[in-house]
């Protein structure tokens, strides 16, 4: 295996000295690598008024390996747009979008066996303090139960403050679709260093030289975390921006898009570059730019919808059901099968091995008569079963179940469905 093609070596992005939060002096690290796992410590005096009383030892023990796959490149777009950057001790994100929110925790769990409940959340709201404690009560238990139902955390993990208010707004009414912005942080200096340093080298140093299909899905986490849609009617004005306030990042950004074939427009001392004309923003649909965050792309597809003869243009807007944008490639669906056939017939391990979701396998096993899939009960077997109930009505269903090789379930309609 070429680690160099499928993997990041988190070994690359270990920092050569980590720093200290509390007194901003920089400690050597020391790191033992293992073929799946690092272990990264240093070691940091503690002092009183006599001077040194102790040596406490900070330690972290990371995979070593993380793939570079689709979800990667898109979290890494995602952590770039919206992670916070200063060395202070926390790895924080914070979205708006309950789907993000759940992918970026899926891949922290997944690539870094980060578990969902060590993260500490807080929700923000883009309106005033509420002065009335009844309309705050019901702003705050709306969005408390709105994360909780939709996300993994718990209120154990939440901050001292769950919800905390903007001061310099006219808001003073949180609108019936908002339910504000969740901040996830995780408050371990070591480990945000290290992910703040690959997100960082990944993007200065690497994303411009991988492939295109990379580029593609790292782009599409910057969009969902920094990119909106302006549209105007009246005047046909059809533009993404995408925000960056660093102009470093933003020649970045502006050359992934022009290796993609899309030519955007930058502006000195301006935040944004923006990506208009028709012929761009049909490569932003025709990539699927524009994907990962369910709001955006909504809006995005309705803008696309108000340039004329775009349906022809594109073969994109089909009928509802029908434009599957992340259809599975033939060949990944020739592979799932192959590996079936070949005696592999765990959804679960052919998903792990061809680096899928395992519903997209099920999917493609259903839709070819593969894998365990629900055998219809014939008429003619119904209306035997039901002549045996009537026959012998003191045996109970789920016995006559066993009887027929039927589940419950199937008895039990026969019945009600002839009784009358």
């Amino acid at each position: 295996m070429n680690s160099d093609n499928k993997y990041f070596d988190i070994k690359d992005f270990i920092p050569e000295k980590i720093i200290s939060v509390k007194s901003g002096k920089s400690f050597s690290i020391e790191t033992k690598i293992g073929n799946k796992y690092i272990n990264i410590s240093y070691r940091v005096p503690s002092y009183n008024q006599t001077g040194i009383v102790g040596i406490k030892e900070y330690s972290l023990t990371i995979p070593r390996l993380i793939a570079k796959n689709v979800r990667t490149f898109e979290v890494l777009g995602l952590l770039q747009a919206e992670m916070g950057k200063t060395n202070n001790g926390n790895l924080s994100f914070a979205n708006h979008e309950y789907k993000l929110i759940n992918y970026v925790l899926n891949w922290f769990e997944k690539e870094f066996e980060i578990d969902k409940t060590i993260w500490k959340w807080s929700i923000k709201l883009n309106i005033q303090q509420p002065h009335e404690p009844i309309y705050k009560e019901l702003v705050e238990s709306k969005v408390v139960k709105h994360w909780m139902e939709r996300t993994k955390i718990t209120l154990e993990q939440s901050y001292p403050k769950r919800v905390t208010y903007i001061s310099n707004t006219q808001n003073t009414k949180l609108q019936d679709h908002d339910y504000g912005t969740l901040v996830l942080e995780h408050k371990h200096n070591l480990f945000s260093q290290i992910i703040k340093t690959a997100v960082r080298k990944i993007t200065y140093d690497r994303i411009l030289d991988l492939d295109k299909t990379s580029v593609q899905d790292f782009l599409r986490g910057i969009i969902a975390g920094e990119g909106c849609i302006e549209l105007n009617h009246r005047i046909k004005k059809y533009v993404v921006h995408i925000t960056a306030l660093n102009e470093v990042e933003q020649n970045i950004y502006v050359k992934c898009l022009r290796k993609l074939g899309i030519e955007v427009n930058k502006y000195n001392n301006y935040k944004d570059i923006t990506i208009s004309k028709r012929k761009n923003n049909v490569h932003l649909l025709k990539q699927r730019l524009m994907t990962l965050s369910p709001q955006k792309y909504n809006k995005f597809l309705y803008m696309m919808k108000q340039y004329p003869k775009i349906k022809e243009e594109t073969r994109y807007f089909k009928e509802k059901g029908q434009n599957i944008w992340n259809k599975i490639p033939k060949e990944k669906v020739n592979q799932i099968i192959q590996l079936y056939n070949s005696g592999i017939t765990s959804s679960k391990e052919i998903a792990k091995k061809l680096n899928l979701h395992i519903l997209k396998v099920q999917r493609v096993l259903k839709e070819n008569n593969l894998g365990k899939r629900t055998i219809k009960t014939s008429e003619s077997k119904r209306l035997e079963i039901f002549n045996y109930i009537i026959e012998h009505p003191t045996i109970p269903q789920k016995d006559i179940a066993i009887l027929f090789k039927v589940h419950p379930a199937v008895v039990s309609r026969v019945w009600l469905k002839y009784k009358d």
